[in-house]
């Protein structure tokens, strides 16, 4: 009769760590874009298209607070932007956090976002525009002598 003890052993500890819940998930996606311009897009994206309701957004703080609907319960996320640099071209860090759901929702948000993205500000970034490097002289500055050289008394002054 060791096997019931066993088996009812396990129930209560499954019993006592409770009911399975979703794990916090936290997805995020880096795009070529500045700030300035993923901002709105963003906001944009979450209240029109997804059709979210916004309840804070801070574009100095670079974050979005919304509530998503779904199955009749309403689920809080966030939307941070996370300034950054990618091959020396202005980028921004796009992550995205929805409470109790699966990181494939969040996954499927940002890839949606990013088309967004895409099809408003164009699919490549515009070239960052360097100044050219300081070419170096051909050949050394003449350098004034620091005293006229000394005539040669020879030479008929």
């Amino acid at each position: 009769m060791i096997w019931p003890r066993w088996l009812l052993a396990l129930t209560l500890a499954a019993l006592a760590l409770g009911p399975p819940r979703p794990a916090a998930a936290r997805s995020e996606r880096t795009v070529a874009y500045p700030a300035d311009k993923v901002f709105p897009t963003a906001v944009r994206f979450l209240r029109v298209d997804e059709g979210l309701t916004i309840t804070e957004r801070d574009a100095t703080a670079g974050y979005v607070l919304f509530e998503l609907a779904e199955d009749g319960k309403v689920f809080p996320g966030a939307l941070e932007l996370v300034v950054t640099e990618n091959a020396g071209r202005p980028a921004v860090r796009l992550v995205l956090r929805i409470e109790d759901r699966p990181s494939y929702v969040e996954a499927a948000m940002l890839e949606r976002l990013e088309r967004k993205l895409r099809a408003e500000l164009g699919s490549e970034p515009p070239p960052v525009r360097r100044p050219p490097p300081d070419k170096a002289p051909d050949r050394a500055p003449d350098r004034a002598p620091d005293k006229a050289p000394a005539r040669d008394a020879a030479a008929g002054a």
